[in-house]
């Protein structure tokens, strides 16, 4: 009963108490040592005294000195101090993989969980407090290359071709494959092939797996290697023993793989012995180069791939924000362009050229009033400038056009246009003379 109280006055001091809403979490290990390898439970839960209005944010746990994996989370329910809380709890396990002492750090935790009377959710940041776990050194006596923890072990071995019938020059392959309940695949220790006189060894490159379901994490490892053999008479293949830890029994546990005796008959032919030997030793070679070889992308390194990437992202950005620029200014030239008088002048000049006078006659008032606002047709702008050879073809245009009613001929048309063309070249002079000098002061002060 003493317990109980006492672990109940913790959590409410773990709690977060806001305007009379308590929220309310923690951390806890299921135990307090462990050795390298062994899974650990760490559960992390978040209470309420109301309830959750968005899913609860842990994030992502990373704790130095070991592995962690994610299995589930599980909403439930507790009392705390006579009140009901509505919580969450997420179920991890640790692998420890350096001896010492391990600290799991506080943990912060977004969560969002309305006022007992209001039903919107406050976003809310609470923190567990640390916990420690001591990592034990491996057992005097046991060897740290070979050293596992596992729930079960089970060994399988096969062989690629029946051992009855070897001969010098054979290549047999022999697999074995290990798969261990409660660990990850990178706690399962590689096997340790023993040199046999008489036969040239070559280790493949090992396989491993990890499988994860809701609740369990179970992995295997498959070694292959390459018997040479290259002399007659007895061998035997030693036998092989695999040592693990089960940290449910606390019972040391061996999985022995017998020692098998093979008679290897003579071979007349060993003239294909040295080419074999080339063979896998390359092929060993290859494998290691290929293990050693650091990770690339399109043959660049991680760091080189990056930097080209975001220097390709911020090139293309450059690039559309000039083309942007460019297109707008390109668009409103255009539009300058569409409202300027040399526009409206080439309009009225293809509509002179196409021998359509109504069309002339809009096209060039519209001209007019561009050049300059104070007249409304080619007339009025030619006898105020005293245009004589454009009042001249106007008249001659005006009467085979309009007084006629026949479209105005060729040669009529070339003269309008000729002198159109003159008539706006003499006034546009006459316009840049008269227009005032810009490098000079707009409101000049007197000089005494």
């Amino acid at each position: 009963m003493v317990k109980q109280l006492g672990f109940m006055f913790l959590l409410l001091v773990l709690g977060t108490q806001l305007h009379a809403q308590s929220i309310i979490s923690y951390a806890t290990l299921n135990k307090k040592q462990a050795y390298i390898g062994e899974p650990v439970q760490l559960t992390v839960s978040v209470y309420t005294s109301t309830w959750f209005t968005s899913g609860v944010d842990v994030g992502n746990i990373q704790i130095d000195g070991a592995l962690t994996v994610y299995f589930r989370s599980l909403s439930n329910s507790r009392t705390f101090n006579g009140k009901k809380y509505s919580g969450v709890s997420f179920y991890y396990n640790l692998f420890p993989n350096k001896t010492g002492e391990l600290i799991i750090p506080s943990l912060s935790i977004n969560v969002e969980s309305p006022k007992p009377d209001n039903y919107k959710g406050i976003k809310h940041a609470v923190k567990t407090k640390p916990e420690t776990l001591k990592v034990n050194d491996i057992p005097m006596g046991y060897d740290p290359n070979s050293w596992l923890v596992s729930n079960g072990l089970t060994v399988q071995q096969k062989w690629s071709t029946p051992l009855t019938k070897v001969k010098v020059g054979d290549v047999v392959q022999r697999t074995i494959t290990r798969s261990a309940g409660g660990t990850l695949s990178e706690f399962i220790p590689s096997t340790a092939w023993d040199s046999i006189p008489g036969i040239s060894i070559y280790p493949k490159r090992a396989t491993v797996n990890t499988t994860k379901a809701k609740t369990y994490v179970s992995a295997s490892r498959t070694e292959t290697v390459n018997y040479l053999f290259e002399k007659e008479g007895n061998v035997l293949i030693p036998g092989t023993t695999y040592t693990y830890w089960n940290p449910g029994s606390q019972v040391f546990y061996t999985k022995t793989l017998d020692a098998v005796p093979i008679t290897v008959a003579p071979n007349p032919d060993l003239e294909m012995l040295a080419s074999i030997k080339k063979s896998l030793q390359k092929t060993v070679e290859a494998e290691v180069e290929q293990e050693e070889k650091p990770f690339t992308i399109l043959g660049l390194s991680a760091k080189n791939f990056s930097i080209y990437v975001l220097t390709g992202l911020l090139f293309l950005f450059v690039v559309y924000k000039l083309t942007k620029r460019l297109l707008r200014w390109i668009k409103l030239k255009r539009l300058q362009y569409l409202n300027s008088e040399k526009y409206a002048f080439k309009q009225a000049l293809s509509a002179l050229k196409q021998h359509d006078s109504g069309q002339f006659l809009i096209k060039s008032r519209i001209w007019i009033k561009t050049l300059d606002s104070r007249y409304e047709t080619l007339s009025s702008f030619a006898q105020k400038f005293n245009f004589e050879n454009l009042n001249d073809a106007l008249l001659k245009y005006n009467q085979d056009a309009f007084q006629k009613k026949t479209s105005a001929n060729t040669k009529v048309i070339v003269h309008l246009k000729n002198a159109l063309v003159q008539s706006r070249k003499v006034y546009l002079l006459q316009d840049e003379k008269i227009k005032p000098n810009n490098n000079k002061w707009l409101n000049p002060t007197a000089i005494d």
